[in-house]
């Protein structure tokens, strides 16, 4: 189950990327049309200080939906995803694990098993005991039981783009420039059971 509180920072980081992507008067208008205006003259520190109602986190996202529909959110929530990953890595590195971990000695498949191993850890310990990643003949894959990224959405397809962004920069970065095929294939919007995120052994190939 989720916590009722998530980091300063993740709030932090993706008001800062959304701003980014849809400019000053396109983050104002998806905060008031989410009722959270509070966020508009003082974002949150970029601490990991749980302080962030989950709620607030889903109305936003909810707010995105309504305003861009399923089809428009989805270019949307995927380049929040890219881009909250280089802000983290920059800013916030604590926040998944992303520091200390010793990736230059190891073949890049390992890089990859040892950074979605630690992540999930680390998000599993930030946000409550909601996710298993594992590994299949389909490639890496994560399980989200409570996805923070859609809770509180009704979708007719799969709406974890912000999820997939994030794991393409990712691996991106363990590997040192490879990109890998990154799919939801189950999503608890859509009325699955789970949120369930398949990343590809290899990297794409190029045509």
């Amino acid at each position: 189950m989720l916590k009722e509180n998530i980091p300063n920072s993740l709030m932090y980081i993706s008001l800062l990327t959304m701003k980014e992507i849809m400019g000053e008067n396109g983050i104002k208008a998806v905060l008031n049309h989410a009722n959270i205006p509070k966020y508009i003259e003082q974002m949150p520190p970029n601490n990991d200080k749980l302080e962030v109602p989950l709620d607030d986190f889903s109305k936003l996202f909810v707010s995105i939906l309504d305003i861009f529909g399923e089809k428009g959110a989805r270019s949307l929530l995927y380049n929040l995803g890219r881009k909250s990953f280089h802000i983290i890595l920059e800013e916030n590195p604590n926040l998944f694990g992303l520091v200390g971990l010793g990736l230059k000695l190891l073949s890049k498949k390992k890089r990859i098993e040892k950074l979605f191993s630690i992540a999930s850890k680390e998000t599993n310990k930030i946000f409550g005991e909601n996710q298993r990643y594992y590994e299949t003949e389909e490639g890496y894959v994560f399980e989200i039981y409570d996805c923070f990224w859609c809770k509180g959405l009704k979708t007719e397809g799969p709406i974890c783009f912000a999820e997939i962004g994030w794991d393409v920069e990712a691996v991106k970065w363990a590997t040192g420039g490879d990109e890998h095929e990154v799919k939801e294939v189950m999503c608890r919007a859509k009325g699955d059971d789970v949120c369930k995120i398949i990343i590809s052994y290899g990297p794409k190939k190029i045509d």
